[in-house]
């Protein structure tokens, strides 16, 4: 319920933005007026929601991680069991800023899921090489091995194929191993990472851009060493508001300092999007 307001932000801004045939809502434990906004919300543009409803005692025996890592964040790792086909599940605290229907023209080569290097990994990684240190990449290190640290991708934006996940055998269930994915500080995107190594295609930085710094996820890409479609340069199409600030409440000077276009743009879709949908409370 945190989320609601924003994720019916996101819903609104990937309705105007792709030609979308059907939304596919992971609930936990929403009320029925909260159903009732995004349906309105979906209804807008005539296309078809359907809610999935998830109790939290579905994730029993999780820790809470913090306020903005939620244990209703693992809801995504249930996604195989729910739909069919292709699924591309992007994070409540997110805009949608162009088309994304390429998500579901592209290939995959094989890989059961797609998405963007962490922007924080990146960042760490390149200093590391630089000769500074990184206090827990041996953590990160381990959870990837024998790739890459900077392998390592953000989950807020992921490109699943669910059938090809179902297809084989005991993964769709190994994604529903709390008791292992609780083991990590950050849980199902540790997880995920664990469970996926070697099996993930790395997406350009425009599909998960880090409050819109996507030139800077490029440029640090780029100096790993990486080539071709992840590295060019191109507009943000998905820009996630990661992390426990976030744009809709009050920022600090140096969060407008370090992502001004990308808080500048979330602040004129919140106003528009209220003026649709004024009934839509955000948590100031």
């Amino acid at each position: 319920m945190g989320l609601l307001a924003p994720t019916a932000l996101a819903l609104d801004s990937a309705l105007r933005t792709t030609a979308i045939s059907q939304i596919e809502i992971l609930g936990v434990s929403l009320t029925a007026n909260a159903e009732s906004i995004l349906r309105r919300v979906a209804e807008n543009r005539e296309v078809p929601i359907r809610f999935h409803a998830i109790n939290e005692s579905a994730f029993a025996g999780v820790g809470a991680k913090g306020s903005h890592v939620p244990n209703a964040a693992l809801a995504r790792l249930y996604l195989p069991q729910l739909v069919d086909g292709r699924v591309l599940y992007i994070d409540g605290d997110t805009l949608v800023r162009r088309d994304v229907g390429d998500a579901f023209r592209m290939s995959m080569n094989g890989h059961c899921i797609a998405g963007v290097r962490d922007f924080s990994t990146l960042k760490k990684e390149v200093k590391f090489q630089s000769g500074r240190s990184w206090v827990d990449r041996a953590r990160v290190g381990d959870i990837v091995a024998p790739l890459p640290v900077e392998s390592y991708i953000n989950s807020g934006v992921l490109l699943i194929d669910c059938g090809a996940i179902r297809r084989e055998r005991g993964l769709a269930e190994a994604m529903l191993d709390f008791e292992y994915a609780d083991r990590y500080p950050l849980v199902d995107q540790d997880y995920i990472n664990e469970l996926f190594k070697g099996r993930i295609l790395h997406l350009n930085p425009s599909w998960n851009a880090s409050w819109g710094r996507q030139k800077q996820q490029v440029s640090w890409t780029r100096e790993l060493g990486y080539s071709g479609d992840e590295v060019k340069r191109e507009p943000a199409r998905i820009v996630h508001y990661h992390g426990a600030e976030k744009p809709w409440r009050k920022l600090p000077r140096n969060r407008w300092k370090r992502s001004f276009s990308g808080v500048l743009a979330y602040r004129i879709a919140l106003r528009n999007f209220q003026k649709r949908f004024p009934e839509v409370s955000f948590d100031r």
